[in-house]
Order: C-alpha cells, then structure tokens, then sequence
C-alpha cells in the first residue's frame, strides 16, 4: 500500500512538472470559450475602416445598452472629475476621442468576458480591485510624466494580469505549487510557472491580445514589459507599465512600498524621465476611494 502510495505521488509531482500547453495553444482554446462581446468586434471594424467618425461609433455602442451604461459611468468617475454631467455616447466620444472610448469599451468587454469564471485559487474581487489598481497607477505615472495615451495606458495596466486568470482557472494545481516554489518572487514565479505549465501569465496576456486581434502595442506591452528599453516602440509607455505592475505584485507582499521601488531597476526610471519617489505620489494620487469605485464600475456588475 506505501509502495502503491508513492508511486501516486510521483505521478502527481511528474505531472505538476511536465508542461502542458504553450502559450498560443491556451489563447486559442480560451477563444473558443470566452469572446469578446459583438458589439466590441464591430467596434473593432469600424475603428478600422476609412469611414470611422464619432456618429459610426455611436451608433454601434448603442446597440449594447449594459455596454453604455458602464462606459458612462466611466466618463462620470472621479476618474475624469468632468465638470459637466457626460449623459450620452456622442458626448463622451466627443470628451474622451474615438481611441479612448476604444480604450474604455475594450477594458469593460473584457471585464464583462470573464465575469463569469470561476477560480479555486483566487479570489475574484482581489484580482479585479489589483488590477483596477494597476490600471489607475500606470495612468496616474504618465500624467505626472507629461505622457499623452493615459487612458490607452491604465487598460494595459488593467489587463496586465489577465493570464493568470486563465491558467488559475485551467491549471489551479500547477500554479498553487508554483506560487509556493516562488516565495513572492515575480522572476521565480515566471520561470516556475514556465516549467510546469509551459508559459508564464505574462506570455499568455501577449497571446491573448493576438488572438483577439486588439492593436498590436497591447500584445508588444506584455511581451516586452521585462525589457521594455527593447520594445520597438512606445518605450516609455512600456516602461511606466513596468512599474506600475511591479509596485502592483509588491503591495501583495510583505515589502514596505520603498522597498518595491528599489527593486525596480534604475534603467527603468532612467527610461521613463522620472525619479523614483514619484512612486510614493502616484499611490497617493490613485486614492483607495477611486480604486473601489472604478473597481465597481468595472468588475462588480452593471
């Protein structure tokens, strides 16, 4: 019986450490079972074509009331702090510009998406709240920079994490014992998360955007956000997006918020023009209070 036990528990450790799916493949079966909605994919042809205008939009937003109500409740956010109340769809491309209302219709479809998959590891409202999080400080970070694209920014901060959602979800066995193997450590995390899965959460982000066939900086933020000074373009963009998701991860950890920071490296500050106690004002800037209420907004209904 001992004999027989141990075998199962070598079985079991084999198969914690054989990988099992690439990157690609994952986003490929994931896209067979969670899409984006309709009236984002006729967004996306629209934005595309030669006659995109604020009126086309418009009109195909409407055709997702749930979908205006968010981006609305958006517009009206502390967020933004308009000084007039933003009540209709052509108002708020009017304020925000066609490639924002892409931005913000693009973060709250994917919210939408996966509202509904359930996790053993995770706890679903820590992960939305970390991820709004993230979002508002990488937006937060390239106001006080002087960086044009802030709204473009706090959605690739928003879905950043979006690859350990899934595999989470598809592999809670892999990823517990690799979180232990990790001990909080990020680079440890990854290369573990590697070796018995067959990609890291990061890597299957970037395949995500591919498959979904969202603009092509959204795939090269995450492929690039380790190394963003080899990026081929929006460098400092990819960068600010480095540091906020890294003070992210750290805020789960026992480190003290100076602490996270100085484990960002100095050609990272270097490549975003800006010294790092910036850090300490963005966290103040991305208030608990706006952090909640764009996490409701978001993540916890309509």
């Amino acid at each position: 019986m001992a004999e027989t036990a141990t075998k199962m528990d070598m079985s079991n450790a084999n198969t914690l450490e054989k990988p099992s799916a690439s990157a690609s493949q994952l986003a490929a079966e994931l896209k067979e079972l969670i899409s984006l909605p309709d009236v984002y994919l006729r967004l996306q042809q629209v934005m595309r074509s030669d006659e995109a205008s604020m009126n086309k939009v418009a009109e195909v937003l409407t055709l997702d009331p749930a979908l205006v109500a968010r981006l609305l409740r958006i517009a009206n956010s502390a967020l933004y702090s308009f000084p007039s109340r933003v009540d209709t769809v052509t108002r708020a491309i009017n304020i925000l510009g066609l490639h924002q209302v892409h931005d913000l219709v693009l973060a709250t479809s994917v919210a939408k998406a996966f509202a509904g998959m359930d996790n053993a590891v995770l706890d679903m409202r820590t992960f939305w709240y970390r991820s709004v999080q993230c979002g508002i400080l990488a937006r937060t970070l390239a106001e006080g920079a002087g960086m044009e694209g802030g709204e473009s920014l706090f959605v690739r901060g928003l879905l950043y994490d979006l690859g350990h959602l899934v595999l989470y979800h598809h592999y809670p066995e892999q990823c517990r014992a690799a979180l232990a193997e990790s001990g909080g450590e990020y680079g440890v995390l990854t290369q573990a998360e590697r070796r018995r899965i067959g990609c890291d959460a990061t890597m299957l982000t970037a395949e995500l955007m591919r498959t979904w066939q969202l603009p092509a900086i959204f795939a090269q933020s995450y492929d690039y956000l380790d190394d963003p000074q080899h990026a081929p373009e929006q460098r400092r963009e990819i960068a600010i997006l480095h540091i906020a998701t890294a003070i992210t991860r750290g805020l789960d950890t026992d480190l003290l918020l100076e602490e996270i920071v100085e484990r960002i490296p100095a050609r990272i500050w270097k490549l975003v023009e800006l010294p790092p106690e910036v850090a300490t004002h963005a966290m103040d800037a991305a208030t608990l209070e706006l952090i909640d209420a764009m996490y409701r907004v978001l993540a916890g209904g309509d």
